[in-house]
């Protein structure tokens, strides 16, 4: 597991202020990127390559509450990142279990100020979950397996004693190894656009 600590992603905010204020990223190992999107639902002849800054430009636009939901993808170290600017399709149940099935998911979905949600999944089964506003309220058939990580990345009190977000995303990079850059959201990247919204409430 890589050391990373909450202050190697307050880059997020910094650089893209807007993303960060609603995104959700979910790791998952060793499938390409086509095949984790055709999990979550895309088919291969929709896919093409997508700005995400396009994406977070339209929501923002959107006059309602549905903007246009996008989803896209970047390989890094063995793992696929798929990246939802608009959304949160994979952390539905029915969705990580799909994307899980036969290996590994890490999700972290973000909703400033109201939700800064963690999930850790193998092969369908959930491992630990929680949400950073509150860390020690925990779910999942491994609650506790990554207390010694949490802590050190500022989610070892009742609280979260630091940034959230950042110490989600923190939190995930020492469970995937995978270290995202500014770099890495910079350029499109391979996506589609979602024939349909699902709902923001979780399950």
């Amino acid at each position: 597991m890589a050391v990373a600590l909450a202050r190697d992603y307050a880059w997020l905010r910094e650089t893209q202020p807007d993303l960060a204020e609603a995104y959700c990223l979910s790791y998952v190992r060793g499938l390409g990127k086509a095949a984790a999107l055709g999990r979550l639902g895309v088919a291969e002849r929709d896919m093409r390559c997508l700005p995400i800054a396009e994406a977070v430009e339209a929501a923002l636009c959107c006059a309602d509450d549905r903007p246009p939901m996008t989803v896209h993808a970047l390989s890094l170290g063995g793992w696929t990142v798929i990246i939802e600017p608009t959304g949160c399709r994979a952390t539905r149940p029915e969705c990580y279990r799909a994307l899980s099935a036969e290996t590994e998911l890490v999700s972290v979905r973000v909703l400033m100020d109201h939700r800064y949600e963690f999930r850790w999944v193998i092969d369908g089964v959930l491992q630990t979950f929680f949400d950073a506003r509150t860390p020690r309220v925990r779910r999942g058939t491994r609650p506790d397996s990554l207390e010694a990580h949490m802590g050190a990345v500022g989610l070892g009190g009742t609280v979260a004693e630091t940034e959230p977000a950042a110490a989600v995303l923190a939190l995930a990079d020492r469970v995937t190894g995978v270290r995202i850059r500014s770099s890495h959201l910079a350029g499109p990247l391979l996506g589609a656009e979602l024939d349909s919204a699902l709902p923001l409430t979780p399950r």
